[in-house]
């Protein structure tokens, strides 16, 4: 399928760099999804050291006919570009909260685009939606540790990369930058795990799907604040089990436990419906870690209803509940 594009100009800014960014004109055709399989890459899915971000960024904007908020942007990050699709609301009416979108590893940021389901969020609530894309030279896998000991995929900066688009959207004045959600599935639910982990401070909350929290004792993460999250598993999940990777990840419920211990949540409040157990860990001011355990779930990405509520509009629901201390 062709996309026609349109092109316009954008001023960045960063720190005391400044750029004039010229998107391109053109008509391309869109490539079919990477199908490999997230199984030996994911155990060796790490990030480099984190990397304060060019001053100055390159970005490259198109807009697609046939879905015209939909954009295919470009990013240098260091020196290499990279890409991610951004959806706008047709109408921002106030300041616009973002949901970072990460595909699967061997997957696309159009693959995500099309399975989360998220992007009927944005007109209706009037979210940005942005889905990166990994290195497709590496497999589309995200490099989500950063130790390099044993890394395949250690010269990609996946870190730096999504630092590099949150300064970004972070300098366009319609972004309510106290609202950067993240989510992701498979190999891009570890990446948003270390997202929310090492960027604590930008992010105010997150959704896994089918996803392990990676272990890294030698770079702990920096937890500014109270955090928010929806964590979703299945037991029969072949590529990313209940019990973890030994060595690599932390169990789900482990994964689950640690997140409510920063939320100063020792114990949390299960049920069940319809299959499926729901552990609520709230602390005295009203953040959740909410874990849901799928009995004979696989690798999915779920789509259960909660609380009379489809995902989409449960995770929404949830997350539009909270907003970073500082902006």
């Amino acid at each position: 399928m062709l996309l026609q594009v349109r092109k316009w100009n954008i001023l960045v800014v960063i720190g005391f760099g400044l750029a004039l960014l010229t998107a391109c004109s053109s008509d391309r055709e869109e490539e079919s999804a990477p199908s490999t399989i997230e199984t030996q890459l994911e155990i060796s899915e790490q990030f480099t050291e984190a990397k304060v971000p060019e001053t100055t960024l390159e970005v490259e904007v198109t807009t697609s006919a046939t879905s015209p908020a939909l954009e295919s942007r470009s990013i240098i990050v260091g020196d290499a570009e990279r890409e991610f699709l951004v959806q706008f609301p047709e109408d921002i009416s106030g300041l616009a909260p973002v949901i970072i979108d990460f595909h699967g590893g061997g997957g696309s940021a159009v693959d995500q685009f099309l399975t989360s389901n998220l992007a009927r969020l944005s007109d209706r609530e009037g979210v940005v939606l942005v889905y990166p894309q990994a290195n497709e030279g590496t497999g589309s896998v995200w490099n989500t540790l950063r130790s390099r000991e044993g890394n395949k995929v250690a010269e990609v900066d996946d870190f730096g990369f999504i630092v590099s688009i949150i300064e970004t959207l972070k300098l366009n004045p319609a972004i309510d930058a106290s609202k950067i959600y993240l989510s992701g599935y498979s190999n891009g639910a570890a990446m948003a795990y270390q997202v929310a982990c090492h960027l604590n401070s930008d992010i105010a909350g997150f959704v896994v799907m089918s996803g392990l929290f990676p272990v890294e004792n030698d770079h702990p993460c920096q937890i500014t604040h109270e955090t928010p999250g929806i964590i979703v598993n299945g037991t029969w999940d072949r590529e990313r089990p209940m019990s973890g990777i030994e060595g690599y990840t932390r169990s789900v419920r482990d994964a689950a436990s640690w997140w409510a211990l920063q939320n100063g949540v020792s114990e949390g409040v299960v049920g069940t419906f319809a299959g499926v157990e729901r552990t609520v860990y709230e602390s005295t001011s009203g953040t959740q870690i909410q874990l849901f355990v799928v009995e004979g779930g696989e690798h999915v990405w779920f789509d259960f209803e909660v609380d009379g509520q489809s995902m989409t509009d449960f995770i929404w629901s949830f997350l539009s509940n909270y907003r970073t201390p500082t902006a």
